[in-house]
């Protein structure tokens, strides 16, 4: 049996789709590959996985504005569903698992020329225009929030968003964040490219509020795209403050964590909520369809996250409403809403509507 794998373009599409094909492989035994972008982080990312070839494609985002991408649009993505009917027919899957991005665009329509079953998974609660495209022709579309599409209990179903074995798993106390006693430790990460308003926000705190406040901690993970210049900007910072421009292990620093401060990416939330955290969640403004605010909101009424506009982040907001949340009581609160936000057995589910197909 084989199956290819695809989504990318971020984090928030890469892994679940590995959290997916690690499920699968706990209960069948097949091959498998993966199809992305060529040179983008997919390949990257995959790269460091055993056992999955990478195959390349071309592949281009709908452009937001009028601008001279549209000449190159329609032409790099007709080049794209070449390149893919080509790998899948030399591949020659049994089922193909798309995760979102502009890269399941030509995947999903190759797969439909060569007629390759298809399942989509659905990380946001509003659905992007690759798989809202796709989703009527998919053998199985599963879904993170019923928000994004309406269940009919067998090809549509909600399941929840997978995340990857090494969130599911017990790990030893870390060394590299030893805390010490009476910390309040908050990490900062803006997902697998960073986030400009959050960097900067944090590079506020260390300039007057992390030095008048020892007993609280900032883990600032920036992202590689603006390490230099945040480290440039923080060079005298205080020793409460640590600085990465990316952690791979990210259990590490989830775990010592007592808040997170995060974009709302619905993978990154999965993770929050595995790891039973609360949150600050800045939504990227600029998201499809604004889904990382429609992710936050429905977390924010649930009382398991607090949301802060990006127009708003500045470090003195940001400063007085890590105050405010520095609170056993509220922060328990928060963690016990959080954990109810994901449903325990999301891989079992995720396993079980898949092996559905591959029976059949």
């Amino acid at each position: 049996m084989r199956i290819i794998f695809s989504g990318g373009g971020t984090g928030g599409h890469i892994y679940p789709a590995l959290a997916i094909r690690e499920s699968l492989a706990r209960h069948f035994e097949f091959e498998s590959g993966y199809v992305g972008v060529s040179g983008g982080m997919e390949e990257k990312i995959v790269s460091r996985e055993k056992d999955i070839p990478f195959f390349g494609v071309r592949a281009q985002g709908m452009p937001r504005i009028i601008s001279a991408a549209w000449l190159t649009f329609p032409f790099k993505n007709i080049g794209g569903i070449i390149d893919a009917w080509q790998h899948l027919r030399k591949f020659k899957p049994d089922l193909a698992i798309t995760t979102g991005g502009f890269v399941a665009f030509p995947v999903l329509a190759a797969a439909r020329l060569l007629g390759i079953p298809a399942v989509i998974h659905e990380q946001n609660a509003a659905m992007g225009v690759t798989n809202r495209l796709f989703a009527k022709s998919a053998a199985k579309v599963l879904l993170t929030y019923a928000s994004a599409a309406k269940e009919d209990g067998s090809r549509v179903i909600l399941t929840g968003n997978p995340v990857r074995s090494a969130f599911l798993r017990e790990i030893p106390a870390s060394n590299r964040f030893n805390r010490k006693p009476g910390e309040f430790i908050v990490l900062a990460v803006g997902g697998s490219r960073g986030a400009m308003s959050l960097n900067r926000a944090c590079i506020e705190l260390t300039q007057n509020w992390l030095p008048q406040h020892p007993q609280i901690r900032l883990i600032h993970i920036s992202g590689e795209r603006d390490f230099d210049m945040v480290k440039s900007a923080t060079e005298k910072a205080s020793d409460n403050y640590t600085l990465l421009p990316y952690l791979h292990e990210m259990r590490e620093a989830f775990e010592v964590a007592d808040l997170l401060v995060s974009r709302a990416g619905a993978t990154i939330l999965a993770e929050i909520a595995v790891c039973k955290k609360p949150a600050v969640l800045v939504p990227f403004p600029f998201a499809t369809d604004n889904h990382q605010e429609k992710n936050a909101r429905v977390l924010e009424e649930l009382g398991a996250a607090r949301l802060m506009l990006d127009r708003d982040l500045n470090g003195t907001r940001l400063a007085a409403m890590l105050e405010e949340l520095n609170n056993p009581e509220k922060l328990q609160k928060m963690a016990a809403a959080m954990e109810k936000s994901r449903p325990q057995d999301v891989e079992e589910r995720i396993c079980t509507e898949i092996s559905r197909l591959l029976k059949s």
